[in-house]
């Protein structure tokens, strides 16, 4: 974490929604990657993601250290997209409807999805985090509390298994 993050990160959990509009501008994509891959749909990773920071804002003081902000806020996004999962009812006519890609990213193109759908939730949550987002394994393992070399591991297990696959 930069020195200006830390920064950042204090004068929020003070009060400032400023600072904390700012942090959640810095995370926004990364925890919009990350419960896209949980949730495996944009409107509800939007709303995950929307319910996290919120949660996130109101419960800002129990942030023990402004180092951890990063990880709590994930471990918050992921907390949500469960309660999402376990309690959002399945609409039969919903099922079909899949949202635009012109204005997405490379990541959430068809092709792709339709790749990171052959990998375990474990296996998508760490390339999309590694190649999306730019995460180094360090940064993976304390985000989903995994040990770094359990990280390297699924994430070689997995470009190996995309590599067959474009392969065949």
């Amino acid at each position: 974490m930069s020195n200006n993050e830390w920064k950042l990160v204090g004068m929020a959990k003070n009060g400032d929604a400023h600072a904390f509009a700012l942090l959640y501008q810095k995370y926004y994509t990364d925890l919009y990657r990350f419960a896209f891959c949980l949730m495996k749909g944009s409107q509800s990773a939007e709303d995950a993601v929307s319910s996290a920071i919120l949660k996130a804002y109101e419960n800002l003081g129990r942030l023990r250290k402004n180092d951890s902000f990063k990880s709590w806020l994930f471990q918050i996004t992921a907390n949500e997209c469960r309660n999402f999962l376990k309690h959002s009812p399945v609409y039969l006519e919903d099922s079909s409807y899949q949202e635009p890609y012109e204005n997405e990213t490379g990541y959430l193109n068809p092709e792709i999805q339709e790749m990171l759908s052959l990998l375990s939730d474990d296996e998508r949550l760490i390339i999309t985090l590694s190649v999306f987002s730019g995460y180094n394994s360090r940064e993976i393992a304390r985000l989903l509390h995994k040990k770094e070399g359990t990280v390297r591991s699924l994430k070689s297990r997995s470009l190996a298994k995309l590599r067959d696959h474009m392969e065949q």
